[in-house]
């Protein structure tokens, strides 16, 4: 990697990280927004986290399921 990537990384970094500590909205190429917009969605429609899955209570089967 040359200095000069180096110092563009090191920019972009430092661009970020002001525009999340000031409040303000972060670059489109911030790594951060990019995961989120890529994610949005994939909990949608019948899909549950593992907070909201209900828990069977012992000894259940599929035949005493409601």
């Amino acid at each position: 990697m040359s200095s000069g990537e180096n110092n563009e990384k090191l920019i972009r970094a430092a661009e970020i990280a002001e525009a999340k500590i000031t409040g303000q909205e972060t670059p489109a190429d911030d790594p951060h927004k990019k995961a989120d917009a890529e994610n949005k969605g994939h909990l949608s429609g019948d899909q549950t986290t593992c907070k909201e899955t209900p828990v069977a209570p012992v000894g259940a089967t599929p035949d005493t399921a409601q």
